[in-house]
């Protein structure tokens, strides 16, 4: 399948996949430890690609490796569902706000939607000859975050993270940023 030749070129090998039993769609979560870091572990989703949504898309999410990998699965199981459900894309720099906690482990609770910063800049989507599929980069953040990001947009957020070098993001118990 070139939709994994893909992510393991530019993530690395696939450890091993999370099949959440109780959904509508073929679609898996699969599982790289130790990357991009040691102790965090990158998540993306397969078989979103087979529905179309305004285009093509595979979500990949990084979280550190002391979260409970089968809530994270099941999380992103449910929100392909919701997107395939409503048709609904996504692009660059949308945030959406959740009317819950992604998992049990955590009070982030909106969610935003970037490039995938941490691999090399390839991944960002692949053509195939009847699509292009691209690879969305989700990052967990608090509803405060959420507001600032809508007041401020996506290029402030961005460059604060740039500019003070924010390296937990990951860390689904970090403290909330304010800039």
């Amino acid at each position: 399948m070139k939709i994994v030749e893909h992510l393991e070129k530019h993530i690395g090998k696939i450890s091993n996949a999370v099949n959440i039993t109780d959904k509508k769609y073929e679609i898996t979560v699969s599982l790289y430890d130790n990357i991009p870091f040691e102790k965090v572990r990158t998540y993306s989703t397969l078989g979103m690609n087979q529905y179309f949504v305004g285009y093509y898309f595979e979500l990949i999410m990084v979280c550190d490796d002391k979260f409970n990998k089968n809530e994270i699965a099941s999380f992103l199981t449910s929100l392909s569902e919701y997107f395939i459900d409503n048709k609904k894309g996504i692009r660059r720099g949308d945030v959406m706000t959740l009317g819950f906690s992604m998992t049990s482990e955590t009070k982030m609770n909106s969610l935003y939607f970037t490039l995938p910063f941490y691999f090399d800049d390839d991944l960002q989507q692949l053509k195939l000859e009847d699509k292009t599929v691209i690879f969305p980069l989700i990052i967990p953040v608090y509803n405060e975050e959420a507001l600032l990001i809508n007041k401020k947009g996506w290029n402030s957020f961005e460059t604060f993270l740039e500019d003070n070098e924010i390296d937990n993001l990951w860390d689904l118990k970090r403290e909330p940023y304010i800039w």
